[in-house]
């Protein structure tokens, strides 16, 4: 039986090794993606902390804003009930009364405000210590994410290197004609499995009927043969 010849056996290790070199070089070509892909979620997170802590400053800042004009029109109201006691005319006093009960009117509703603003202020303050705090653990993990991908990069460079060394051993030890035909299918047929075993006269790379040539060849023949649907090199477990 084909599958249990020592040569045979020597082209189904290469191309054990060679779909996990393809599945390596794979995972190594996506590990940049992962990392940057890592880095955005991580810059998201650190926005939203910078988003929270803007909100609660920029509060910060309205509060310190209505506190100052509270303290300017305050002394606008003094300096107008100071103006009233040197008054000496009624229409003058009216005037000066009048004016007043806009300022204090106008105090008020800034004090409404900043009451509001300061209500929002301490949710804003609350908020922003939630957001830094859950958002810091997830920056965390993700940069273990990143420190762990890193880390699986370079892990996959060193076995590919000691693949490769495998690989090339695997063929300098297949004998010239097998090994021909073996790189011709893996040219022509766009992903592995190259070599596939027949299941009910079925290629297992293609999932397609095989002829009776074929399984005749592969099975009774014993040959190299390859399916008449996909090109790859097919043959009967037994």
């Amino acid at each position: 039986m084909l599958s249990t010849d020592s040569e045979f056996k020597k082209l189904l290790l290469l191309h054990s090794r060679d779909r996990r070199e393809k599945k390596m070089l794979d995972e190594l070509k996506n590990v940049p993606l992962e990392i940057s892909r890592t880095e955005e979620k991580i810059l998201i997170e650190k926005k939203s902390i910078e988003m929270a802590m803007d909100e609660w400053k920029s509060l910060e800042a309205k509060n310190n804003s209505l506190e100052s004009e509270l303290l300017s029109i305050h002394e606008q109201i003094n300096r107008q009930k100071n103006k009233q006691l040197e008054v000496k005319k009624n229409e003058e006093y009216q005037a000066l009364e009048s004016e007043i009960s806009s300022l204090k009117s106008k105090e008020s509703e800034k004090e409404d405000e900043q009451i509001e603003v300061l209500v929002k202020i301490d949710d804003a303050r609350e908020t922003a210590r939630i957001a830094e705090d859950k958002i810091s653990q997830r920056v965390v993990q993700l940069d273990l994410q990143k420190k762990g991908l890193i880390e699986r990069e370079s892990e996959i460079k060193g076995e590919l290197s000691t693949l490769k060394e495998e690989i090339e051993a695997s063929r300098s030890d297949i004998e010239q004609e097998p090994l021909r035909v073996y790189d011709r299918v893996k040219k022509v047929v766009s992903r592995p499995p190259y070599v596939a075993p027949l299941s009910d006269q079925t290629c297992t790379g293609c999932n397609l009927r095989v002829s009776n040539d074929v399984v005749s060849s592969a099975l009774v023949e014993q040959k190299l043969t390859q399916c008449d649907q996909c090109g790859r090199i097919v043959y009967v477990e037994r």
